[in-house]
């Protein structure tokens, strides 16, 4: 009769056997990162591929840092790893809501065949939207323009990273609130 080894003896072996590109253990890994993430799916749709690939990454990099101590079964420790990688990733996405310029089409401001009143037309909204705002934004945006990182930026200005990302997304709330203001006005709502 074959002895089943303890799970934590299993999971080590699949542990290393995942790190040297064993097919049956990435096979295995991969079944459960499918399993575990499938509640995400939905509201991950467009980003499903990537958010495999990036939870693949994560756990192979916290597996070869070690982190797995075997405290819990290897699959409870991915199923942990693959919901915070997916809950991070749905929060990322939610706190950054970039406007094209698509999204102002619907208010008028494109024209078909007019590309360069098109860019002209951009540009000087986007003066006036700057000319509203505080010099505080005007020195941050400058900083991010200059390819600053926020580490780099908090440390220039004396604050924290938390601080400057907080100023940094009320600087874009209001020139967003700006430059909606000016295109109702302009449109003569």
């Amino acid at each position: 009769m074959t002895e089943i080894p303890p799970t934590s003896s299993r999971d080590s072996d699949l542990v290393q056997l995942f790190l040297v590109g064993d097919g049956e253990a990435i096979r295995e890994v991969d079944t459960w990162i499918s399993q575990a993430a499938w509640s995400f799916r939905q509201r991950l749709s467009e980003d499903w591929e990537d958010i495999l690939q990036e939870i693949r990454l994560e756990l192979t990099r916290l597996l070869r840092r070690g982190s797995f101590r075997g405290d819990s079964s290897l699959k409870t420790y991915l199923w942990r790893v693959v919901n915070h990688t997916c809950i991070d990733r749905l929060r990322r996405r939610s706190r950054w809501r970039w406007q094209g310029l698509d999204d102002l089409d619907h208010r008028g401001v494109l024209a078909e065949g007019a590309r360069q009143g098109v860019r002209n037309e951009f540009r000087d909204l986007m003066l006036r939207v700057v000319s509203q705002t505080s010099k505080d934004c005007h020195k941050l945006w400058q900083l991010v323009l200059e390819g600053y990182s926020y580490r780099e930026m908090s440390q220039q200005l004396g604050v924290s990273e938390a601080t400057l990302r907080v100023r940094v997304l009320r600087c874009r709330k209001k020139a967003v609130a700006v430059r909606d203001n000016l295109l109702e006005e302009s449109a003569g709502v």
